[in-house]
């Protein structure tokens, strides 16, 4: 697992037990705080999935990465010489 998938997976169990507690100790402004480190975990992980996806793909296929690489290069290039 990447450094990111962890932190967010840390993220996501910390906010639903911040959001636990705001709620059995009717604390709205916990609560919310919680559920956004939820989202924000969420999202963290979703990042080093993605990254995880990517590495995986490179190291499976350089070849064909690198010419996505390179298609994706001169893509850009003609879009910023408009």
């Amino acid at each position: 697992m990447k450094r990111e998938q962890i932190e967010g997976v840390a993220d996501k169990v910390i906010g639903k037990a911040q959001s636990a507690a705001g709620e059995f100790l009717e604390d709205p402004d916990l609560a919310a705080e919680g559920d956004a480190r939820q989202a924000v975990g969420q999202v963290t992980k979703s990042y080093g999935d993605a990254v995880n996806n990517v590495s995986n793909f490179v190291k499976e296929k350089p070849l064909t990465a690198l010419a996505v690489g390179a298609a994706i290069v001169l893509v850009v290039n003609r879009l910023l010489r408009r």
